[in-house]
């Protein structure tokens, strides 16, 4: 697993700076972990399906969202076997899926529904997509 954080290239919006995000991928250093970086989030990256889902599990603090790269862990079926495994572990948390077996950006309204991406999703279409599955996150201010 790597974590790393990139700041200071992008306008962020107040709601998305701090981020902690579960990014399951086979390219660790690929274009998913550099978008979410420089959105300012916290990104920890593994090429470990189970080890995600544990991770996830396992963690004191809570992350605030699952990115999946889903074409180098079976595609959609792969996502739906690692959505099922977090709810059976009674995760709440928002999910962002990237497959090339999606041929549109999808915004759902649910809260509880994932936002899915083309792999080839154009950079203002990410960020719409991220900013979207956030759009209930609270701010965090410490005084």
């Amino acid at each position: 697993m790597q974590t790393f954080i990139q700041t200071g290239r992008q306008q962020v919006r107040q709601h998305t700076l701090g981020v902690r995000v579960m990014l399951l991928s086979d390219a660790s250093s690929g274009r998913t972990a550099s978008r979410l970086a420089d959105f300012g989030s916290l990104v920890d990256v593994t090429d470990d399906l189970d080890g995600a889902v544990a991770a996830i599990l396992d963690d004191p603090f809570g992350y605030d969202l699952f990115v999946m790269d889903c074409d180098g862990f079976g595609g959609v079926a792969g996502a739906e076997r690692a959505v099922a495994a977090l709810i059976a572990g009674a995760a709440k948390m928002r999910v962002m899926l990237i497959s090339g077996e999606f041929d549109v950006p999808a915004y759902p309204l649910g809260r509880r529904t994932a936002v899915c991406l083309p792999e080839d999703v154009s950079d203002a279409s990410f960020r719409i997509g991220f900013d979207h599955v956030l759009r209930d996150r609270a701010t965090m201010t410490m005084n």
